[in-house]
């Protein structure tokens, strides 16, 4: 897979091939063997895929059980050249650059499937503790090349332009890649403010053909649970005080997008129907960014006003911010530190079936008889026999 999935056209733009059937069997092996992270974390010298033509493995070579395979254990070759500038990879780095070019079309059935499958699998990736803490390591650093959509609005980024980052850096990368061109997504929700905002503002702006179809409050709840965590323990893990202060500036500046929200919740939650309950939780959820934006309005105003100035610059309103903490109540969130584990079963398990039969018929469609020899139906044959 990790050799055949990536292709340069005549253009030079990078695509890939879809397959299910195999993606499947590394969810199987993510989801089901906690020691295969280990084989994902592996690293190598980092090689171009793409350009580069891949040796065959020999069909009678067997590796030992409890060994490592000859390919994964590359830097451990007392023939390898130590090279203190060479940079190393490994297979999640080559699962995400996979990742990031499969999520980007999602019109077709099969691309959709392989898409939801690459969430599903990161997600039990990230909820593995020996991969969290080699995600999180400050010591592994790698580069990730991302594959982004081209945009009018911003600049490719020039590989040598890359920075060496620990993995959950291109993780975080790639879940708002995937919020930012598709806008909406149950799987992955992480922090990125901006992003954050905006998918609430295109809730708010579908309401109404979203809700013939999805439980768009549960997804709302999960965005608005991200701000309280930062908003109740943002102090203690943010690098410096000025980007909690940042935190505040942004949720005061978009205040137009929460109001509009619990206005949205709150008509849904007093009136009767099936989304009564789910409005009602994010009603609830919103009480403390609710209080910054009401604690913190009239005191801009009112420095505005004292100061004859029509309009705060950012400075400004961080110096109104910073010097109003003390008067500021905020209530203590339960729960923000819990998140539900991915269950296979039942959320998942009509995809999984639907996924099967498909992959089922994609392979007596494209699987010729005629190509096999006789020798090897023979011996399929006996063998079931």
């Amino acid at each position: 897979m990790v050799g055949s999935m990536f292709i340069t056209d005549a253009d030079e733009k990078l695509t890939v091939q879809t397959n299910e059937a195999i993606l499947l069997t590394l969810y199987e092996a993510v989801h089901l063997n906690r020691n295969f992270i280990t084989v994902l974390a592996q690293s190598h010298p980092e090689i171009d895929i793409a350009t580069t033509p891949i040796m065959p493995t020999p069909t009678t070579s067997i590796t030992p059980l409890g060994t490592t395979p000859p390919s994964l254990d590359v830097m451990h070759n007392p023939e390898l050249p130590l090279d203190p500038n060479l940079q190393t990879s490994n297979l999640l780095i080559t699962f995400l650059k996979y990742s990031s070019i499969v999520i980007q079309d999602t019109k077709d059935e099969h691309r959709l499937n392989s898409t939801r499958l690459c969430l599903i699998i990161l997600t039990c990736v990230a909820e593995d503790q020996y991969a969290g803490a080699f995600l999180h390591d400050d010591n592994m650093n790698f580069r990730v090349n991302l594959h982004r959509m081209p945009m009018r609005h911003r600049k490719k980024v020039a590989d040598k332009n890359i920075p060496s980052r620990p993995l959950a850096c291109a993780v975080l990368d790639l879940m708002v890649e995937f919020i930012i061109t598709h806008m909406i997504y149950r799987t992955f929700l992480w922090i990125s403010t901006c992003v954050l905002i905006n998918l609430l503002k295109f809730l708010l702006s579908n309401e109404t053909t979203l809700l013939s179809k999805h439980n768009i409050f549960q997804l709302a709840l999960q965005v608005v649970h991200l701000f309280n965590m930062f908003i109740t323990y943002g102090d203690t893990f943010l690098p410096t005080a000025s980007s909690y202060d940042e935190l505040y500036y942004e949720i005061i500046r978009m205040h137009q997008v929460f109001d509009n929200l619990y206005c949205m919740v709150l008509r849904v939650s007093t009136n009767v129907g099936q989304w009564k309950e789910p409005a009602s939780k994010v009603t609830h959820a919103l009480v403390n960014v609710r209080a910054i934006i009401n604690h913190f309005n009239p005191k801009i105003e009112s420095y505005a006003a004292v100061n004859h100035i029509s309009q705060l610059s950012e400075d400004q309103v961080l110096e109104v911010v910073c010097s109003n903490y003390d008067t500021l109540t905020l209530k203590l969130q339960d729960g923000l530190d819990q998140f539900e584990r991915y269950s296979e079963q039942p959320k998942e398990t009509a995809f999984f079936k639907e996924l099967v039969r498909s992959i089922n018929l994609n392979v007596r469609k494209n699987i010729s008889l005629n190509t096999l020899s006789q020798d090897v139906l023979l011996k399929e044959f006996s063998s079931i026999s």
